[in-house]
């Protein structure tokens, strides 16, 4: 991961933009967007709107580098998945505006949901090379699970979500939690086999917006960090379910964690998967680290406690 500091008296003046809005992502907050881009106005910057409902894959992405210093992912997490995958790698710095009912990322990188937090960090956040990894080909840069959470994300009523925000995971989950755990085969980097029931693979601290999955996992550390969860009555599902809303899954016994940076999960009968929050098919997943890159802005403080972390070793 590299971090790019050039020094304190010279921290980035970004002042033209291109947004990338995702209009019903966290519709609670509707209005953060549209005042974030007022108060950057304010300052003296020019925003321009990518045409609502634009093909991401047709988009002029050189003309828009030509013209502008960043594009802003307004949305969630998914959002800003959606337009990774489709700029050319490194070609603008891409800054986030949250808006998504989980935030993984804001969590990730301690952007505060505040109107000047979030205009200060798009104008003078350092950037930072996060790195990615691929399911089946498709890229992700948070996480990844198969099994139980991907089966709450598929049983999931989007238009619900959007109405009322995290309570609409509340009968996904329990629906999820009542069917029995498949028998997952998991396989890493060629070499450790091991069964599980249900595999989450972080490629950053934090899940779900609120709770850490993995102390072992962030931007800065090579390879990703697998949890592998054994299958298990009802009642230790449950259990093993609220830990990681606790912030305390790698606690619980049986979990077993590898660093990984090749992954195969295979089943006898199709499981859901999920990237980024997202759904995803079902197995088999072969995931791959390494690939793509964003060129992330972060606050100031992210910037420094990553750059500190990776002098330190």
């Amino acid at each position: 991961m590299n971090v790019m500091m050039p020094g304190h008296a010279h921290r980035p003046h970004r002042t033209r933009f291109v947004l990338h809005e995702n209009p019903i992502a966290g519709m609670a907050r509707h209005m953060l967007t549209s005042n974030v881009v007022r108060e950057l106005q304010r300052r003296g910057c020019l925003v321009t709107r990518l045409k609502m409902g634009a093909s991401l894959p047709d988009v002029d992405w050189a003309h828009l580098a030509s013209q502008n210093d960043a594009i802003i992912s307004a949305g969630g997490d998914g959002t800003l998945r959606q337009l990774a995958s489709h700029m050319p790698a490194g070609l603008l710095p891409v800054g986030i505006i949250p808006r998504g009912t989980g935030n993984v990322l804001a969590s990730e990188i301690g952007l505060a949901k505040s109107l000047s937090r979030v205009a200060e960090t798009l104008m003078h956040g350092r950037t930072v090379e996060v790195t990615g990894a691929r399911a089946n080909g498709d890229p992700f840069y948070l996480m990844a699970g198969i099994g139980f959470d991907a089966e709450a994300v598929r049983r999931l009523d989007l238009e619900t979500k959007r109405k009322w925000g995290r309570p609409a995971y509340a009968r996904p989950i329990l629906s999820a939690l009542a069917k029995a755990p498949p028998r997952l085969h998991v396989s890493a980097d060629g070499g450790r086999e091991a069964e599980a029931g249900w595999v989450l693979i972080a490629n950053a601290r934090y899940y779900g917006g609120y709770f850490r999955l993995s102390a072992q996992a962030g931007f800065e550390k090579p390879n990703l960090i697998v949890h592998l969860v054994p299958r298990a009555s009802i009642g230790r599902r449950f259990a093993n379910a609220t830990a990681l809303g606790f912030s305390a899954l790698q606690r619980m016994p049986g979990i077993q964690i590898w660093s990984a940076s090749q992954l195969k999960i295979t089943s006898e009968v199709p499981v859901a998967a999920q990237i980024d929050g997202d759904e995803f098919g079902t197995t088999p997943i072969e995931i791959k680290w390494g690939d793509p890159k964003l060129a992330l802005i972060v606050p100031e403080t992210y910037a420094a406690g990553t750059a500190a972390a990776l002098a330190t070793g």
